[in-house]
């Protein structure tokens, strides 16, 4: 469930594009200092929205110098300071949404040599991870929260009698809402911040929903648990017709979360970053919806880009 958040270029303004790239680069340079150069790979467009939205809800300072990129050490790139409190707290969610979906994926394979070598990877975060919790307790991120809450979510997966998607929807909308607005409380206005919190908890539902969309093929051919192959158990997974009611049916669900979305943008009172996060919620949500009918009524592969998503801005 990562890399939804990723606005869509090429409806950005050229000034747009460059202050959001700012902060994926200043993300990535600060895991690359503070951990190794592997540790790039796990920069999110999660982390990079947050660390642009804390810096203008509660940080405000977009001092920038030319510093090497990550990718290319000969090419100069313009990101924030490495001890810049956003920067910061983006790196830091950044590590925690790739521990999460690492721990999901490694739960979902059966090959003896890659769960051997998965183990490895696994220790190896899990160590930066430790080293990193008192960062998480300074933006106020309770990890016991998010892992009971995970592992509530994986209970409800493996118990039956949960049919209901919204159960699903909600609880993962829950967590990510918590992990996206912790480091805001207490310091913008009680309004806001309740904006903040419904704006993501929606967000979150979406992104798990289009994820279940896009993956429902792979899960079943797999057998590995998808919200909507319990919620929806007559579902004839070769009849387009069938399968093309169904992605309408859901579709529906997603253009209501993002009307809501649109509705909240004003209260959460953005100036630079308005943009981007219109952008995302418009442009991005309808092009993940489209790769979501694609996956599910046309059968076309998913390719799950990982790794050097900074050559799309």
């Amino acid at each position: 469930m990562l890399g939804l958040v990723k606005p869509y270029k090429m409806e950005l303004l050229v000034k747009d594009c460059t202050y959001y790239k700012l902060y994926y680069c200043s993300v990535c340079r600060h895991l690359v200092r503070n951990h190794s150069r592997p540790y790039a790979f796990i920069n999110s467009y999660e982390g990079t929205l947050l660390a642009m939205l804390y810096n203008e809800m509660v940080v405000q300072d977009i001092g920038a110098v030319k510093d090497r990129c990550s990718g290319v050490p000969i090419a100069k790139v313009a990101a924030l300071p490495p001890e810049h409190e956003a920067v910061q707290l983006g790196a830091a969610v950044s590590l925690l949404a790739f521990v999460i979906k690492f721990q999901d994926n490694l739960e979902d394979e059966t090959g003896f040599w890659l769960r051997r070598y998965n183990g490895w990877v696994q220790r190896r975060l899990n160590r930066t991870f430790r080293k990193s919790k008192k960062l998480y307790e300074r933006f106020n991120i309770d990890l016991e929260y998010v892992e009971r809450e995970v592992a509530a979510l994986h209970r409800m997966e493996r118990d039956l009698s949960v049919t209901a998607i919204d159960r699903f929807l909600d609880q993962w909308g829950k967590v990510f809402a918590h992990i996206m607005t912790q480091a805001f409380q207490d310091k913008i206005g009680k309004d806001r911040f309740e904006a903040l919190y419904a704006f993501f908890l929606e967000l979150g539902r979406l992104i798990n929903l289009l994820d279940a969309l896009a993956d429902l093929h792979a899960d079943h051919s797999a057998c590995r648990f998808n919200p909507l192959l319990r919620a929806e158990p007559g579902l004839n997974l070769t009849d387009e017709n069938c399968l093309r009611d169904t992605y309408n049916k859901y579709l529906e669900t997603v253009h209501a979360g993002r009307d809501r979305m649109l509705n909240l943008l004003p209260d959460l009172d953005l100036r630079d970053a308005w943009t981007i996060v219109n952008n995302i919620v418009t442009y991005s949500l309808d092009r993940e919806a489209q790769k979501a009918h694609d996956a599910l009524v046309l059968r076309k592969p998913v390719s799950e880009k990982m790794f050097f998503n900074c050559k799309d801005f």
